[in-house]
C-alpha cells in the first residue's frame, strides 16, 4: 500500500487523484495546467501562516503564472508540420515551468508534461496536462500525436476515449461523453451527467454570494445517500448518468483511499469532485469560460488547494 506521504507535497484534489493511481485504482492521472489552477494554490498558500512551507511553494506559483501568462504559440497554417513543431517548442517551455518541475521531482513514479491542443470554431487554442502514471505508462509523443490527429481529422471523439482509457474510465462512461451530439438544441453529456445529484445542490448557499461560508456538507446534503454520489471518484470525470460501472470503481476507490486517510477528506473529495462537474457545467451553460475559484463550492473546495501535508495538519481532518 502506498503512503499518502509519497504525494502529499502535491494539492490536495490532486495528491487523491495521484494516490489513487499509485494504489493501482486507476492507470494513471492528470491536472490541467491553468492560471486558475496555480493562482488558487498561491491564493490559498498565502491565506496560511506556515512560511517554513509556504514560501518556496508561493515561488513556484507565482513564478509558473508569470511564465504561463507571457507564452505565446505561434502555429501557423494548421498542419501537422506546424503542429508538431509549435508542439516542441511548448513542450521545452512547459518542462522548465516551476510547477511542472515541482509535481515531477516529487511524484515516486512516471510524471510528464504534454502539450494539450483544442480546435474551436476558428482556431487551434493549446494548453498543457500534467500526467501521472505507476506501471505502465505511455509515451508522452503517442499522446501528442493522437492529439494532434484528433485536431486535423475533426475527430475529438477519438481522442476523448484514448484519454479516458488512459485514466481508467469506465467504458461505457468514455463511449457516453465521447459520442454525445454537441449542439445548441441538445443537452450537454455534462448536463446529463450530473443531473442525477443536481436536485439535492443548495443552489442558495452556491449562488448566494459567499459560498466559502458554507461546508460542502451543507452545500450537498444527503449527497451519499444517493449511490450515484461514489460515480464521482476523479477529479474533472463526467460519469455517464446512474452508471453502475462508475459507482463502483467508485466505491473501490473510496474504500482504499480510506485506508490511508481520513474518511472524512475521502468524503469532501468526492463531493467537491461533484462540484467541480458542477460548476463547470452552469459556467459552460452560461457560455463563460472561467475555472472555478477556490471556495466557489465550500469551504473545503477552497481547502482541496492546500498541499496534502497542509491539509491533514489543520485540525480539520
Amino acid at each position: 500500500m502506498s503512503s499518502p506521504s509519497a504525494v502529499d507535497a502535491f494539492p490536495g484534489f490532486v495528491a487523491l487523484d495521484a494516490l489513487a493511481v499509485l494504489e493501482g485504482e486507476r492507470p494513471g492521472a492528470s491536472v490541467q495546467l491553468t492560471e486558475g489552477y496555480l493562482h488558487g494554490q498561491q491564493r490559498m498558500l498565502e491565506a496560511i501562516d506556515r512560511p517554513d512551507v509556504t514560501d518556496d511553494r508561493v515561488d513556484t506559483c507565482q513564478e509558473s503564472r508569470r511564465i504561463w501568462g507571457d507564452l505565446h504559440v505561434d502555429i501557423g497554417s494548421r498542419t501537422e508540420g506546424n503542429l508538431q513543431e509549435a508542439s516542441t517548442r511548448l513542450r521545452d517551455l512547459l518542462r522548465g515551468l516551476p510547477e511542472v518541475r515541482y509535481l515531477r521531482d516529487r511524484y515516486p513514479e512516471t510524471c510528464f508534461v504534454v502539450p494539450e491542443w483544442l480546435r474551436t470554431p476558428g482556431e487551434v487554442q493549446y494548453g498543457a496536462r500534467v500526467y501521472f502514471f505507476a506501471d505502465e505508462a505511455p509515451a508522452p509523443d503517442e499522446i501528442l500525436d493522437r492529439n494532434i490527429r484528433a485536431v486535423l481529422d475533426e475527430s475529438p471523439g477519438a481522442f476523448d476515449r484514448y484519454l479516458g482509457s488512459l485514466h481508467g474510465y469506465p467504458e461505457c462512461c468514455v463511449d457516453y461523453y465521447a459520442g454525445a451530439k454537441r449542439s445548441p438544441a441538445a443537452e450537454s453529456p455534462e448536463a446529463r451527467s450530473i443531473a442525477p445529484l443536481a436536485d439535492i445542490v443548495d443552489e442558495e448557499r452556491v449562488h448566494g454570494g459567499a459560498p466559502s461560508s458554507s461546508s460542502v456538507t451543507e452545500i450537498l446534503p444527503g449527497f451519499f445517500e444517493r449511490p450515484q454520489s461514489y460515480a464521482f471518484f476523479a477529479h474533472a470525470f463526467y460519469p455517464e448518468p446512474e452508471c453502475d460501472a462508475a459507482r463502483r470503481t467508485g466505491v473501490s476507490i473510496y474504500e482504499t483511499l480510506a485506508e490511508s486517510l481520513p474518511e472524512s477528506l475521502v468524503r469532501d473529495y468526492f463531493r467537491v469532485n461533484f462540484g467541480w462537474s458542477y460548476l463547470l457545467e452552469r459556467s459552460a451553460r452560461r457560455r463563460v469560460d472561467c475555472v472555478p475559484e477556490p471556495g466557489a463550492f465550500g469551504r473545503e473546495h477552497a481547502l482541496l488547494y492546500l498541499p496534502l501535508q497542509i491539509l491533514l495538519e489543520t485540525g480539520v481532518y
